[in-house]
């Protein structure tokens, strides 16, 4: 019985001895593995930031979206996403660009510049309601008159007409809103990057012209193109407002014919 007890004491020690090397060489090799693993990793992510530099420095944004999307398969940090989420709006890839845009926003709360973009997205897509609403909170925050005039473009596109007017007076009395620029759509579907401050006069002046008051309405139009002289949208709106002011031509009566007899 005491024999038996010893042998077993010696088959219990030898069995957790056992048991211990084998979850020690487990342990081991899952060490060894992970290590190797993120050792690949950073290799992979060296390989993508290679990539997109590569892309950007050749002008190729597609080669650029694609490798960010590589790098975040493997390490999801909110700067990189903040970047693809800026690469897909200058694509014009709006709804893309939302989405990251606004998972950047609710994860780095400090980022207003994603929480704009989103704004703007929402806007480029028709959805001038949750626009407002952002631009609201943007514009309190920022005191830009670059969000105050997108602020207004949207409160125009929902005839907000009275606050669309406030937040146009708002940019115009930034000084630094003839220093910041935004992206003008010309009715001929180019762009133009023009001074805030006259997208800001050429609002107001739209505002006037769509009320019929074209003599003001025209000399918005001027100060606008006064800023940026070559603003197509506000010199096409000037030469409307001319033709809807313009007097009629009076026509020439016929030279009178006598009666043939």
């Amino acid at each position: 019985m005491k024999c038996f007890s010893i042998a077993g004491n010696l088959i219990f020690t030898e069995y957790s001895t056992s048991v211990i090397m084998k979850k020690y060489f487990l342990l081991f090799g899952l060490v060894v593995l992970s290590a190797h693993a993120f050792a690949q990793n950073d290799n992979l992510k060296s390989h993508y930031l290679k990539v997109f530099h590569n892309a950007m420095a050749y002008n190729d944004p597609d080669a650029a979206i694609n490798a960010l999307h590589g790098y975040i398969a493997i390490d999801s940090n909110v700067a990189y996403k903040d970047t693809l989420s800026l690469l897909y709006f200058v694509r014009k890839s709006y709804y893309s660009a939302l989405i990251l845009a606004e998972e950047v926003a609710k994860t780095d709360k400090s980022n207003i510049e994603a929480y704009a973009r989103a704004a703007e997205c929402y806007q480029q897509l028709g959805d001038f309601k949750t626009a407002v609403n952002y631009f609201e909170q943007i514009s309190a925050a920022t005191k830009n008159p670059y969000h105050f005039y997108q602020l207004a473009v949207s409160q125009y596109s929902l005839k907000r007409i009275a606050e669309c007017e406030a937040n146009c007076r708002k940019v115009l009395a930034d000084t630094n809103s003839s220093k910041i620029g935004v992206t003008f759509n010309n009715g001929d579907g180019t762009e133009q990057l023009v001074p805030v401050s006259a997208a800001a006069l050429n609002l107001s002046g739209v505002l006037q012209m769509e009320a019929k008051n074209y003599v003001e309405a025209t000399k918005l139009f001027k100060q606008a193109t006064a800023i940026f002289p070559n603003f197509t949208g506000a010199l096409q709106n000037i030469k409307v407002c001319e033709e809807k002011t313009a007097k009629p031509k009076t026509q020439a009566k016929p030279p009178a014919t006598k009666p043939k007899t």
